[in-house]
């Protein structure tokens, strides 16, 4: 009888531990799946280049160029802190980015710069040029350089004032708009 009762909470207390395992399984699953674990491995600003458009015009005195584009900053809850991020430059390139086009690109913005990336949360910064504005003009080669099939593409770096060095950004292949 002893034996047999022995078993019988052995059985009971097996069977409680069992329930209160599967019990705690969704609720770890829950909490898994609810987002409450940040994945975003940006603890450094992660720079993008979006929105790049070229306007390539020619006349007697040179090639004039006019672009725009927008410098987007990423940094994830993860980070240690805010971080201030600086430009460098910018500069068009062929889409192989060996080859420089115009360098450095005299690129405006309204923002202030550096600018201050909190963690978890983007910051955009709009740029634009006009060659002819500033009273210049691009090589007459430019033009052919600007406008090739195979495309440009705006690279530069920023300077984060959680890392040391530069980091390099680089956007996707685009086409000037041409004469």
């Amino acid at each position: 009888m002893k034996a047999r009762a022995r078993r019988s909470a052995a059985t009971t207390l097996a069977a409680t531990a069992l329930a209160m395992m599967s019990n705690a399984a969704p609720a770890a699953l829950a909490m898994l799946t609810s987002g409450c674990i940040n994945t975003d491995a940006a603890v450094f600003v992660e720079p993008s280049i979006a929105a790049p458009e070229a306007t390539v015009s020619s006349s007697a005195l040179g090639t004039g160029l006019t672009a725009s584009f927008a410098l987007e900053l990423h940094l994830s809850a993860r980070a240690s802190g805010p971080s201030r991020v600086a430009v460098r430059t910018f500069a068009i390139t062929s889409a192989d980015q060996k080859t420089s086009i115009v360098e450095p690109l005299p690129v405006e913005t309204t923002a202030a710069l550096p600018v201050e990336v909190a963690p978890d949360s983007d910051v955009t910064v709009a740029f634009t040029v006009d060659t002819g504005a500033q009273g210049g003009t691009l090589k007459a080669d430019a033009a052919a350089a600007l406008c090739a099939a195979e495309g440009i593409r705006i690279t530069g770096a920023i300077e984060d004032s959680l890392e040391d060095g530069a980091t390099p950004v680089a956007s996707a292949v685009f086409h000037a708009d041409c004469p």
